[in-house]
């Protein structure tokens, strides 16, 4: 896929989001609703095996972390999806970022499939409900898809971000120092361990039940995320975001994230704060992922139509 190919049908995916989802405007197409939160990441000694991206060598690196709930309205009730967005302050002044969800897929593994989906489930009518009869079609002749939606309905939702795992839903290249590279799959594991409770109990709670929950306990305690690689194995998929990899991948922990506060993007200094996912740095590599390579021009209109146009987005910062 070439990098200018990030960039086709970008409007057009974020404009049926919208007719799906709803238009809230000041707000992201997807994950709507969020906080951010601000702690440290060190790496340990085994990451150094795998990487020689700068922030995996074992200093202290600042992080800040936005945790969100799914969908694209901010009103709503969480659900079984949320979001963990994480940015790394290099030492050089840029930054890099992982995104991760609660869920391990994402619902299509093409840019084709996710238009064909999206049209699938644009409302009949303006401001109407989703179309269903749609959907079940499209579902019938996307099995890869239907399954990751089954397996989405049949997930837990979270009790606290603080019990939660969040997973990179895209596999992403590690190079070493000595050029050697792996491909892996991220995860945050909770170092309080994972709970999970049916999403009904959620919908009895009020919207911002999470972030509360999370404050309170940061007033008290930190939050600690172990940082841990699934290894792929020969003939695992690398490209294909609805394809999970067998059980039992060896998974390697190299390194703890530490939370300890909430935190603004006005302290923060950057009023966008645009979680693109291909903002990497050297030791990181993207895969040919169709969707990981699409993230980019995707994030990149919503964040112009949330901050009032392109002008006042922070691109320029987009440093591999």
């Amino acid at each position: 896929m070439s990098q200018q190919s990030q960039y086709d049908h970008t409007n057009e995916i974020v404009s049926k989001i919208g007719k799906i989802l709803g238009f809230f405007p000041g707000y992201r197409s997807l994950h709507a609703d969020g906080k951010l939160y601000e702690g440290i990441f060190r790496a340990n000694e085994k990451a150094r095996e795998y990487t020689r991206a700068v922030h995996l060598q074992g200093d202290e690196i600042p992080v800040t972390v936005r945790f969100s709930k799914g969908g694209g309205d901010p009103y709503a009730h969480f659900n079984a999806t949320v979001g963990m967005a994480t940015r790394f302050y290099l030492p050089d002044g840029r930054v890099t970022n992982i995104v991760m969800l609660s869920q391990k897929l994402f619902i299509a593994n093409t840019v084709e499939q996710f238009l064909e989906l999206l049209n699938a489930g644009l409302p009949l009518e303006p401001n109407g409900p989703v179309n269903k009869p749609g959907l079940e079609a499209f579902f019938k002749t996307n099995p890869n898809s239907a399954a990751v939606f089954k397996m989405r309905a049949e997930s837990l939702a979270p009790v606290s971000f603080a019990h939660t795992e969040f997973n990179a839903v895209h596999a992403f290249l590690y190079v070493n120092a000595d050029g050697k590279v792996t491909p892996v799959r991220c995860h945050w594991v909770p170092v309080a361990g994972i709970k999970g409770q049916p999403v009904e109990g959620l919908g009895a709670e009020s919207i911002d039940i999470l972030y509360k929950e999370l404050e309170a306990r940061l007033e008290n305690e930190t939050v600690s995320f172990d940082f841990v690689l699934e290894l792929a194995e020969e003939g695992d998929p690398l490209n294909d975001a609805t394809a999970l990899w067998p059980e039992g991948r060896t998974r390697v922990t190299i390194g703890t994230l530490t939370l300890s506060a909430p935190i603004t993007e006005e302290l923060i200094g950057d009023p966008v704060m645009n979680h693109d996912p291909t903002v990497l740095t050297d030791g990181i590599e993207p895969t040919d992922d169709p969707i990981l390579q699409i993230r980019r021009g995707v994030y990149e209109v919503s964040a112009a139509q949330r901050s009032g146009g392109w002008h006042s987005c922070p691109f320029g910062h987009s440093h591999r």
